[in-house]
C-alpha cells in the first residue's frame, strides 16, 4: 500500500465516522483495529520516507560543498586569468603595439564601449531633484504591525504561517 493509498483509506474512514453512519459498536471496533492497521502501515512507510529524505538532504550537501570548492577553483582561474589580460594589456600599450597577430589570435587594444564610466562622490541628497532616483517599497514590518493590531490595510493581508515537516 502506498502513502496516497494510506492517506485516502484513512480519510474515507474518519469520514464515515463523522457523517454518523456508523452507530453498531461493533463496526466502531473494527474500523478502529483498521486505522490501527493502518497507522502501523503508515508509521512504516514514514520511516522509510524519513530516510529517503534524510539520505538525500545528506547527497544534496555534499553536492553543494563540491560545487563551492569548484566555484571556488573557476574563480581563481578566472581571476588569474583576469590578471594577465592586465598584465598583456600593459604591456602592449607601454610598447606601443596596439595590435598583435600571432600564428594562434589576433590581439588588439581597443577603447570600452557602452556608457562612459560615471562616479559620484558627493551625498546623493545634495544633488538637483532631476539628478536623484527614488525607490519606493512597501514597509512590510508596519504592515504587519498594522494589520496584526487590527487596522485594515487596503490591498494587504495576513498569509497563514504554513506547516513544515521535522525528522529528527
Amino acid at each position: 500500500m502506498n502513502l496516497y493509498q494510506i492517506k485516502s483509506e484513512i480519510a474515507d474512514i474518519i469520514d464515515a465516522i463523522l457523517d454518523g453512519g456508523i452507530d453498531n459498536p461493533d463496526a466502531q471496533g473494527a474500523l478502529e483495529e483498521h486505522l490501527a492497521g493502518l497507522d502501523i502501515v503508515l508509521e512504516a512507510k514514514a520511516d522509510d520516507y524519513a530516510g529517503l529524505i534524510q539520505e538525500l538532504l545528506v547527497r544534496a550537501e555534499a553536492r553543494a560543498e563540491e560545487a563551492r570548492r569548484i566555484r571556488a577553483l573557476a574563480d581563481a582561474d578566472r581571476a588569474l586569468a583576469d590578471r594577465l589580460k592586465q598584465r598583456l594589456k600593459e604591456a602592449m600599450e607601454t610598447t606601443g603595439k596596439l595590435k598583435l597577430d600571432t600564428p594562434r589570435f589576433k590581439l588588439a587594444v581597443a577603447g570600452n564601449g557602452g556608457k562612459q564610466p560615471l562616479e559620484v562622490t558627493v551625498d546623493p541628497a545634495t544633488l538637483a531633484p532631476q539628478y536623484q532616483a527614488v525607490k519606493v517599497e512597501a514597509n512590510k514590518d508596519a504592515i504587519r504591525a498594522a494589520l496584526e493590531a487590527g487596522t485594515s490595510v487596503p490591498g494587504c493581508t495576513l498569509l497563514p504561517r504554513g506547516t513544515s515537516l521535522r525528522i529528527r
